[in-house]
């Protein structure tokens, strides 16, 4: 007679227990479907000592799908094909039958009316247990043990049966999770569909559609191209506000579009089961190397069919067939629709539906704004509509005055002739003037007696002295070494002539040596002329006869190291002529340069018109003498370009004439109409930066 252990009967009941509290918390959690069942599975094997399991579960359309399996391998049903079709079905039987079952090894299961329905095809005991969702079938929990008492079985179905519960209750939670989310979806839809409906503008509808879509769908980037014409052009992206159409990238989405679109069929990449036409996987390649999507989706937005006319009696029978029959010629698409990922490489989870879904309402949105904005004389129609409120009677004589007004106003600028004048500013500067260099590295030392900013100086006259240690040390050693030389050489020399008992070699190796030093005293020698030379450097003198324009020569030279090349001073001839130099932006070039060439032509003078800065009051006038060729850069002003301007002294007063007074000229061009004179500022920067952008 045997003795049952109460408490390890006690301890084995709180241990599946606590199992079953786990996986009852994994079923209030929020995680992932396979990762549960993997975890429920891995609970119930390692509670009951099991071999392996399988957690099944019912799809669409009563699809049984194993979500988890464990030890499987072990169990032995699935080394031949027909044990694998045997466990299926004792899995369809195991499902259909209202409780947990305990098969046990190479048993079979009967139907109701006493026929065999299914076997088990292993040596192990099938404990199985249906998972219900709200009443309905949703699953089974298929466990592989050995072998035990019937007791003993019926406590594993028992165990097996209460995991089931929990795993009910998660499928029961996933489901109204979905449909929580499908009713979102919905309503993201119903707001998709107003959206892109609200407005007849193309432009405008490709915007709503980019940016709606995007969220609609779920992805990185959604862009719009529409048909303008022959080509479609891309005219919207998601979250941009304009498009750079001079892009790389921009140019790359329309080629690829245009191939894709001319094939006829939606473009989804990466997709093994589609094989591209060479020049559509040559413009994919160029477009993904650019963007580098790892996903994307082009959908050619064909016009929508018409639809069934409903009469009184019953659809249209005519109206049906039409909108059956096959076009006689391939309709070319309204815009695409180009959906783009950016970390995700495949399209599950609802994406094709999702894209498939915009794409639908999107043509029909985009295809209505076309077949608005192609009407005849749309543009006059929409400004007459938007302006109604001009014509009626108690305005319409106010229209008329302001309309001939306008008219009159826009001839005016069209044929009245006014003198092009464009403004530069620059400086007053006289002809002869030069900058004063250091010949050498070194330091200022001392400046001349006198001078400073306004001194009159004469040609060669020093202005100041440098000071260079380094040149005094090699100028030390030259001398040094050339002195040592020399007394090397004389003692040499007496050596030869008094000392008789030397040997002939001996005689010949003192000369050879005399030689030598000999040599070394003459390239001494030019070192030391060259460093007498650059000493004579160090004294820096003004190149010509003038007068020092420089301020604070003293504060900003005087104990400063300078390098060679830098500039010191500045001295002007201010007796002699002067010029301006104005710095003209080069966006008014062509104009300087057509008239300069009309002036030639005619053998005149390209006059130029100019106040200074100390004498605002007074206008002046010059002529041009040089256009550079070249633009430079100029802190705010930009790119410019220098032109010389030739000027009378005697026009100005002593006081007047200061090198780098600011100067405001105006070069004439020659006559333009009135309205180009106003706006020329304007044209240009419509044609620079609008027109230019459209071409």
């Amino acid at each position: 007679m045997s003795t049952v252990d109460e408490r390890a009967v006690e301890e084995a009941r709180r241990q599946i227990l606590a199992v079953v509290e786990r996986i009852r918390a994994l079923a209030q959690g929020d995680m992932q479907e396979s990762e549960f069942f993997a975890a429920l599975l891995g609970h119930v094997i390692e509670a009951m000592g099991a071999v392996g399991g399988i957690v099944w579960l019912v799809r669409d359309q009563g699809r049984v799908e194993a979500v988890s399996r464990q030890g499987v391998e072990r169990a032995g049903i699935g080394t031949t094909d027909e044990a694998q079709a045997v466990h299926g079905k004792l899995v369809s039987a195991l499902l259909g039958n209202p409780t947990g079952l305990v098969v046990p090894p190479r048993a079979g299961l009967t139907n109701a009316d006493g026929t065999p329905a299914a076997s088990n095809p292993t040596d192990l005991i099938v404990v199985a247990a249906p998972i219900d969702r709200g009443g309905n079938r949703a699953g089974l929990i298929e466990v592989f043990h050995e072998p035990n008492s019937p007791d003993v079985e019926h406590g594993y179905l028992m165990f097996v049966e209460q995991t089931a519960q929990p795993a009910g209750l998660f499928l029961e939670r996933r489901q109204l999770a979905t449909l929580d989310s499908q009713q979102a979806t919905l309503s993201q839809v119903d707001r998709f569909s107003r959206a892109v409906h609200e407005t007849l503008d193309p432009v405008a509808t490709a915007f709503v559609l980019a940016n709606e879509a995007r969220r609609i769908i779920g992805c990185d980037r959604v862009s719009v191209l529409v048909r303008r014409g022959r080509k479609l052009r891309l005219e919207a992206v998601s979250g941009q506000e304009s498009i750079e159409r001079r892009a790389s990238a921009v140019q790359a989405i329309e080629a690829l579009v245009r191939v894709v679109a001319k094939a006829g069929d939606p473009l989804w990449h990466p997709d093994a089961s589609q094989e591209l036409p060479p020049q559509i996987e040559e413009e994919l390649e160029a477009y993904v190397d650019e963007s580098h999507a790892t996903a994307l989706a082009i959908i050619p937005l064909e016009k929508p069919r018409p639809t069934p006319v409903v009469k009184p009696g019953g659809v249209d029978a005519v109206a049906v067939a039409k909108a059956e029959a096959a076009p006689k010629v391939a309709p070319r698409p309204v815009g695409a629709l180009v959906a783009e990922w950016f970390q995700s490489s495949s399209f599950d989870g609802g994406k094709r539906a999702r894209v498939e879904l915009v794409a639908e309402h999107g043509k029909v949105a985009l295809a209505n704004a076309l077949a608005h904005t192609s009407l005849p004389l749309y543009p006059v129609l929409e400004f007459l509509g938007r302006s109604r409120v001009l014509t009626t009677a108690r305005n319409l004589p106010k229209t008329i005055v302001a309309t001939l007004a306008a008219a009159a106003a826009t001839l005016a600028l069209i044929l009245v002739p006014a003198d092009l004048r464009l403004e530069g500013k620059g400086t007053l500067e006289p002809v002869h003037h030069r900058d004063v260099f250091a010949g050498i590295d070194g330091v200022v030392e001392s400046i001349g007696a006198g001078i400073e900013h306004g001194t009159d100086v004469k040609a060669d006259q020093p202005l100041l002295s440098l000071r260079n240690i380094e040149l005094d040390v090699a100028l030390t050693d030259v001398l040094g070494r050339k002195a040592a030389s020399e007394e090397q050489l004389v003692s040499t020399r007496r050596a030869l002539l008094e000392d008789k008992k030397i040997s002939a070699d001996e005689k010949t190796r003192m000369a050879g040596r005399a030689a030598q030093l000999q040599r070394e005293i003459e390239s001494l020698e030019e070192q030391r002329k060259l460093y007498e030379a650059k000493k004579r450097d160090l004294v820096v003198r003004s190149p010509i006869d003038g007068v020092v324009v420089t301020w604070q020569v003293r504060d900003r030279l005087m104990l400063r190291p300078v390098e060679k090349g830098q500039v010191l001073l500045n001295v002007a001839d201010k007796t002699g002529p002067w010029e301006l130099e104005i710095h003209l932006p080069d966006d008014r070039l062509g104009h300087v340069n057509r008239a300069a060439a009309e002036a030639r032509a005619a053998g005149r003078e390209l006059v130029v018109d100019y106040i200074l800065a100390t004498d605002p009051g007074t206008r002046h006038t010059g002529t041009v003498k040089e256009i550079h060729e070249q633009a430079e850069v100029r802190g705010e002003q930009g790119n410019t370009v220098l032109v010389r301007i030739t000027i009378d002294p005697a026009r100005h007063e002593k006081e007047e004439l200061g090198a780098g007074a600011s100067v405001t000229a105006r070069i004439n061009c020659g006559p333009r109409p009135l309205g180009y004179v106003i706006f020329h500022d304007l044209l240009a920067f419509v044609q620079q930066h609008i027109l230019f952008r459209l071409w």
